[in-house]
């Protein structure tokens, strides 16, 4: 359940949903949490849904990004442009 700003450096408590911006995540799980047992089809990976939400103020300045090898990460939202201009 959400309780406050994802932005580590906030502690904006998570009161009204009509202030600041939630982010639906759709992250894999790692192959270990797949039950042992014979395989007879190739299975799907497995994905795990999370919601973030920003506080109004952070939500101006800061976006958050989904990494496979870092995870969830809050970044000033002029960084990510930038990623996506140089792509």
């Amino acid at each position: 359940m959400l309780a406050k700003c994802a932005n580590p450096a906030c502690s904006t408590p998570l009161v009204y949903l009509r202030e600041g911006k939630i982010f639906t995540m759709e992250c894999s799980l790692d192959s270990k949490f797949r039950p042992e047992g014979p395989v007879l089809a190739k299975p799907k990976p497995a994905r795990k849904v999370e919601h973030f939400w920003l506080c109004g103020p952070c939500s101006m300045q800061m976006t958050i990004t989904y990494d496979q090898q870092c995870g969830m990460q809050v970044v000033p939202r002029n960084i990510r442009r930038a990623c996506a201009a140089a792509s």
